[in-house]
């Protein structure tokens, strides 16, 4: 399991057991926060979907054609969603435990790491520098998709 990956299995594992709103399973999950930014309250949805990884067969002989499609047993975590303040917007999408942000004003660019401490959600701005910036959300709730 990639590092951090637990981050999204712990958010998956808070919608509780279950799936779809149609009573089938789901492989998708959406979650709502609230975040503090510095004083400002954020709404950050983060919509997860968690996919298997496959790798190919190929047949023998020096050219070698793709002979089958085998499921590796690994999990990725695709995400996707937005946070809006009252002074900003920004859309993002990621994989696992990172993000990349984008401002719907600006443009700016930026990567989120994600991390979970307890029932809270750490978003870090910039892990690899310059500067990291942690800001902390609650859930305020979770659904299948």
């Amino acid at each position: 399991m990639r590092k951090g990956a637990w981050v999204l299995i712990a958010l998956f594992a808070a919608c509780g057991q279950g799936g779809a709103q149609d009573g089938s399973s789901s492989n998708r999950a959406r979650f709502t926060f609230d975040c503090d930014l510095q004083g400002l309250n954020g709404v950050l949805r983060i919509d997860v979907e968690a996919v298997g990884a496959s790798g190919v067969a190929f047949g023998s002989g020096s050219d070698p054609d793709i002979t089958g499609i085998i499921a590796t047993g690994e999990v990725i975590y695709e995400t996707a969603g937005d946070l809006r303040s009252p002074t900003a917007a920004y859309t993002f999408t990621g994989e696992n435990q990172y993000a990349d942000f984008t401002s719907q004003t600006t443009f700016e660019r930026f990567r989120v790491e994600w991390q979970l401490t307890g029932n809270l959600l750490i978003m870090i701005v910039n892990p690899f520098g310059p500067g990291p910036t942690q800001y902390t959300c609650v859930p305020t709730s979770a659904m299948y998709l």
